[in-house]
């Protein structure tokens, strides 16, 4: 079980693209029809290597982590950072594309409660609550740019799985700004319309700098 000291939260001070986003209903997590687990809101937001922000909540990890087990090796701990062109790799042997990460550092956070959602309306910052909150599912889609407060916990691993920190998902803000992203789907899958509109014949024929002891 995790201890109150050792969770840090922060708040994100520049917007970022949020992924797979599902914070108006909580879900188990896994391939549809065989997902497990309790579940859970979440999303994944893209950093730039260089971030300021990433840097900050790398440092928040290690802190967390050095606090809860002192001395240890971080290397041999989990975070909640992934090196998106590898995920994008590893989609794209799968026939899927998630090119969208490449590039990127991407951190997962989740939570068994909702998040807090907030937005602009007519110049002002509000809270999404109540009906509003049902009917701001729009302004929440894959692509946007947000600000988000995550809150870093150390937590011990369970059988094979490492002891790590994770990411809990406190708030999203929405800018309601950013390409949409079709997820999920392969480029044919997305242009396959397109096919037998032009014709067939061919005329041309004839991981990043990061902490080095911060493992992601």
């Amino acid at each position: 079980m995790a201890d109150e000291k050792d969770k840090t939260t922060y708040n994100l001070t520049e917007p970022v693209v949020m992924t797979f986003p599902n914070l108006h209903e909580a879900r188990a997590f896994g391939q549809k029809g065989k997902e497990s687990g309790e579940p859970k809101y979440s999303a994944n937001f893209n950093f730039a290597p260089e971030s300021a922000d990433l840097k900050a909540m790398k440092a928040l990890c290690a802190k967390v982590a050095k606090a809860r087990w002192p001395g240890r090796d971080l290397k041999e701990l989990v975070f909640p950072f992934a090196n998106g062109t590898k995920l994008a790799d590893e989609a794209k042997a799968k026939g899927k594309d998630r090119e969208f990460n490449r590039g990127q550092v991407v951190l997962a956070a989740r939570s068994k409660y909702e998040p807090r959602l907030s937005g602009i309306e007519n110049g002002v910052a509000v809270d999404y609550e109540g009906d509003a909150r049902k009917a701001s599912k729009g302004k929440f889609y894959a692509g946007v740019l947000v600000l988000a407060q995550v809150n870093f916990v150390a937590y011990d691993g369970v059988g094979r799985n490492p002891d790590g920190v994770t990411a809990y998902l406190n708030m999203v803000f929405t800018t309601n700004k950013g390409t949409r992203l079709n997820q999920g789907q392969t480029a044919a899958e997305v242009f396959k319309g397109y096919v037998g509109s032009v014709s067939a014949e061919d005329p041309t024929a004839g991981q990043f700098a990061v902490d080095d002891e911060m493992p992601f």
